[in-house]
């Protein structure tokens, strides 16, 4: 998956939560392949609690993950902190 890929999708999926108003579908967590980490994909590490953001969205690294966005819904039971609003693209 590219970085054009994943910002496609979130924000395909944030318009789909907006339309069905329905705010567990927004996305909620970016597993990312360390292949894309630092080279396409730069995070952001806001604070140790919030921990490293793409566009707002939570990033976990791992050489063993394979790229994808999963839905705040889908996060149930993983840790990723306070949700918040995915930000746009500059």
């Amino acid at each position: 998956m590219t970085k054009e890929e994943i910002d496609k999708l979130l924000d395909e999926m944030a318009a789909e939560a907006a339309a069905k108003g329905d705010d567990d579908l927004r996305p909620g967590l970016i597993y990312l392949s360390d292949r894309l980490y630092g080279t396409e994909i730069r995070t952001e590490t806001v604070s140790a609690v919030r921990g490293q953001r793409y566009r707002g969205i939570r990033v976990f690294v791992s050489r063993g993950y394979d790229t994808k966005v999963i839905t705040r819904k889908e996060t149930a039971g993983l840790e990723v902190g306070a949700f918040e609003d995915l930000t746009p693209l500059a």
